[in-house]
């Protein structure tokens, strides 16, 4: 059973149109997935034509199992591109950081000599 089901899905997704899925968001995937499961239902619950239709569906969720993951890898590729490039950017802050605060030191080195010298002077100036 469970080696009819996967060569169903194997099937579907060599046989299938290709490409179909792929761009779509996921919930539009879905509902797509839901229509086509429902179509493939039998028209009453007694009906021993159409039989397989379990079958068909369980197929049908393999196919739509691996063009969803298909998305998702897609989408987290792209997540994953846009956080790398967040990362540079903030990698490039951390060194505009690093470099104002080196000139911030020495501004505040240079006005702390300054003051000292000032004050020097005029303690200087005191004691004449």
């Amino acid at each position: 059973m469970k080696k009819l089901l996967i060569t169903l899905g194997v099937l579907f997704l060599i046989l299938g149109p290709r490409g179909v899925g792929y761009g779509d968001p996921l919930e539009e995937l879905l509902e797509e997935f839901e229509k086509q499961c429902e179509a493939t239902k039998p028209p009453t619950p007694y009906s021993s034509v159409n039989s397989d239709y379990k079958l068909r569906q369980a197929a049908l969720g393999t196919f739509y199992t691996t063009k969803a993951l298909g998305l998702l890898y897609r989408q987290n590729q792209e997540l994953l591109a846009k956080y790398e490039e967040m990362l540079k950017k903030y990698d490039q802050m951390i060194e505009q950081n690093r470099e104002i605060i080196r000139i911030l030191s020495t501004i505040a080195k240079k006005s702390w000599r300054q003051k000292d010298e000032a004050a020097e002077e005029t303690e200087a100036w005191f004691q004449r």
